[in-house]
């Protein structure tokens, strides 16, 4: 009888125990849960924190001379010192984390071109990112008509979360020497600390009679795409943000 009771006891200490770290492992994994929701939260909550404190102005000319001393433009023709001309500069909220940013539109005669530049605490330059280059033409705003976010009043440009994830992109049409016009999205990628492409299509511009080919679709875009240039061969195709490949794919 003694035995027995032994036997029980034993058995009931053994199911108690396998109750408390089943108990364990859920607590581990809500803890987890808890820890990236934090992490994620924390991120959308520190993007952009670093307070602007001087004018426009300030920043406007720091970036003319942080491009004389990366380039060394001075020393280079009066052509290429065309760049110098800032058409544009727009503060950006919600891009880089705990960076003051912005987004500059250099002008010359061949085009716009785009930059983006983040300040630290001490309104200093960290770093600068090429985002493209577009020849404006007669009516081409009427390329944004069909896009979302705050397009900008410069060149064919638009900034916004259009992947609803919390975090800015930049959409912007673009011209790739060897690709011809694209839609270009690009995001910051905080792992690698840089300025990566989330979308570049290939797409259709009608320059004499505009219209857009790009719309937002809420979690995309449907985009004119160019399937082969030489033959013209063109079709609307859709661009779905895929969360697993943090890129927009094709549907």
């Amino acid at each position: 009888m003694n035995s027995i009771k032994t036997i029980k006891l034993i058995s009931l200490i053994i199911i108690l125990l396998s109750c408390s770290n089943r108990n364990n492992d859920k607590n581990i994994n809500q803890e987890d849960t808890i820890e990236n929701s934090g992490f994620h939260e924390s991120f959308q909550q520190n993007i952009s924190q670093v307070e602007m404190i001087y004018s426009m102005e300030y920043y406007k000319n720091e970036i003319i001379k942080y491009e004389d001393n990366y380039y060394g433009f001075k020393d280079l023709s009066m052509e290429v010192n065309q760049l110098m001309n800032i058409s544009s500069i727009e503060k950006v909220d919600k891009l880089v984390p705990d960076l003051l940013t912005f987004l500059v539109s250099w002008f010359n005669m061949k085009g716009y071109i785009y930059y983006l530049y983040t300040f630290d605490d001490d309104q200093n330059i960290v770093e600068h990112y090429y985002c493209g280059q577009f020849v404006p033409f007669e009516n081409h705003r009427i390329l944004m008509e069909k896009l979302d976010g705050e397009i900008l009043e410069y060149g064919d440009i638009s900034v916004g979360d259009f992947n609803n994830d919390g975090v800015n992109e930049i959409l912007l049409y673009s011209h790739y020497p060897h690709i011809g016009n694209v839609l270009c999205v690009y995001g910051f990628n905080v792992m690698e600390n840089k300025l990566e492409e989330l979308c570049l299509v290939p797409i259709y511009i009608n320059f004499e009679n505009p219209f857009p080919s790009v719309e937002y679709i809420g979690n995309g875009f449907k985009i004119l795409e160019v399937l082969d240039d030489e033959l013209t061969e063109l079709a609307w195709n859709n661009y779905i943000w895929n969360n697993e490949q943090n890129k927009y794919i094709k549907q």
